[in-house]
């Protein structure tokens, strides 16, 4: 292990000074890399825009490595690995939150084929699961179940001991604990529980694996031929993958006086259905566009883009809202959040930082990975948000709510350990 990391640090601590020295420009040209993996079809201006904003992404997060890739809503497209000779746009992330929807996605294909209704309790297939009383399949993918977040109680473990294996009972029993939250079946709460309970459930209903079932009813079908769903103690990638560093954490934060840690080797256990897919920037672009154009499901692909507000309202006794619903900024979709016209996921698993996001009206696509996890999501997301922006304001994205200075203001302020 030790020549490894020695020799991986090496390499990147030569390919960050060259990407420094050429201003992290567009060095790869039109076509497509050695890889198989980059692709270049915008101009100079443009894409040294991208690579400022990219740049000032990988300094704030503390990443050596990032993969990005950015499809146009004029039919361009910007694909291509930074910091990492090794890497291009075609290589392996871990895909975190940002690949949650698959499992969205995987029961409404079964919904789709008459195997599954959304609205049935899950309790009928979880027969001996206690704490689930009442709630459906649907709610599971809309965060009105009343599920808690199991990950604020293991987020230091996650960070310090990333190789271990996590049973998927441990981390639902995490989530019960704090349930229910207010009001389930009405109010909204994100929480990783509820990906992690779908995926046993569907086990439990299938008599099917979840890498199987998803390689059925998802991967394929998006032709999403670069990723799977490892096994919880498959913790290693392909040396030409996208690596991972953290600071160690501690009251789930992390520790900048300490030295930042490889930590190539995550078992996916930690995130489990909520976010355990190995894929590409690409990969997830077809996800995106296949999910937001109803390839699962048939009629019951409809849900996915019906909103539900992220801000929920007073309730009375009875449970009825006394305030109207929130209907401005973020909302909440089948399994992703929206904002402005742009639908996705950002996450984080130790190591890697992602963000997707989608616009099924102008075609545009942003996937950003980075390859630091302490900053958080929200990193990773703004640096998303502001790419869309840059892309907005050369005509080759969606009109938005912001702009890329206020993007790059918030990646500014998620920096860690500066």
């Amino acid at each position: 292990m030790f020549p490894r990391l020695a020799r991986r640090t090496r390499v990147v601590t030569i390919s960050v000074l060259a990407v420094a020295a050429l201003g992290l420009t567009a060095c790869t040209g039109g076509g497509t890399g050695g890889g198989g993996g980059d692709v270049n079809t915008i101009d100079d201006s443009l894409a040294t825009s991208f690579d400022a904003a990219i740049e000032n992404a990988m300094t704030s997060s503390g990443s050596t490595e990032a993969v990005v890739g950015i499809w146009g809503s004029d039919g361009s497209e910007y694909v291509r690995a930074y910091g990492n000779e090794e890497l291009d746009g075609g290589s392996l992330i871990r895909a975190a939150q940002a690949s949650q929807p698959v499992m969205c996605a995987l029961l409404l294909d079964l919904v789709g084929e008459g195997r599954i209704d959304l609205d049935r309790e899950i309790s009928k297939d979880l027969t001996r699961q206690v704490g689930i009383d009442g709630i459906t399949y649907r709610q599971l993918c809309d965060m009105r179940s009343g599920l808690a977040d199991f990950k604020s109680g293991f987020q230091d473990i996650f960070v310090n001991n990333p190789t271990r294996t996590w049973p998927e009972q441990e981390l639902i029993a995490q989530g019960l604990v704090h349930s229910p939250l207010s009001w389930p079946g009405l109010d909204m709460h994100q929480s990783d529980t509820n990906a992690a309970m779908l995926g046993r459930a569907l086990r439990v209903k299938t008599a099917g694996e979840t890498a199987e079932l998803l390689e059925e009813h998802v991967f394929n079908k998006a032709d999403m031929g670069s990723s799977y769903f490892p096994a919880a103690e498959n913790t290693t990638l392909p040396d030409d993958a996208l690596s991972g560093l953290t600071y160690p954490s501690s009251g789930g934060k992390p520790v900048c006086d300490a030295e930042v840690v490889d930590v190539s080797e995550v078992s996916s256990s930690m995130l489990g259905g909520a976010g355990g897919t190995v894929t590409t920037v690409t990969d997830l672009k077809k996800f995106y566009e296949n999910y937001l154009d109803g390839t699962f499901g048939g009629d019951a692909a409809q849900v996915v883009t019906e909103t539900i507000p992220t801000k929920n309202p007073e309730r009375d006794a009875d449970g009825n809202p006394t305030s109207e619903p929130d209907t401005a900024g973020r909302q909440w979709t089948f399994g992703m959040e929206k904002q402005g016209p742009l639908y996705g996921r950002s996450g984080a698993i130790t190591g890697t930082l992602t963000a997707a996001y989608h616009d099924p009206e102008s075609e545009y696509t942003v996937v950003v990975a980075l390859n630091n996890s302490s900053a958080g999501a929200g990193l990773a997301k703004s640096l998303a948000f502001e790419l869309a922006a840059i892309s907005a304001e050369a005509g080759s994205g969606p009109e938005l709510e912001w702009t890329a200075e206020d993007q790059a203001a918030q990646v500014t302020k998620a920096a860690i350990c500066q």
